[in-house]
């Protein structure tokens, strides 16, 4: 269940909100509907107390989406 950021577009708050598949999300100072999900920023990875090695993270060596392996497309 991801927690989801907002911005009212009624009266400009923003707010955080846990959201299930059911949820009807609502501004919690003016129950305004008309909303803007925000970007968030994620969770820093665990890393013990050392340095993350963030190396691996992007796209694969030589490219595409599955380093050129695929062959269903060009590259």
């Amino acid at each position: 269940m991801p927690i989801y950021s907002y911005r009212c577009s009624a009266c400009d708050a923003e707010f955080d909100q846990l959201v299930r598949s059911e949820t009807k999300v609502a501004c919690p100072q003016c129950q305004g509907r008309k909303l803007e999900r925000l970007m968030a920023l994620t969770a820093r990875p665990a890393s013990g107390g050392k340095q993350a090695d963030l190396s691996r993270l992007g796209p694969p060596p030589g490219g595409g989406c599955c380093g050129g392996g695929c062959h269903t497309h060009s590259h």
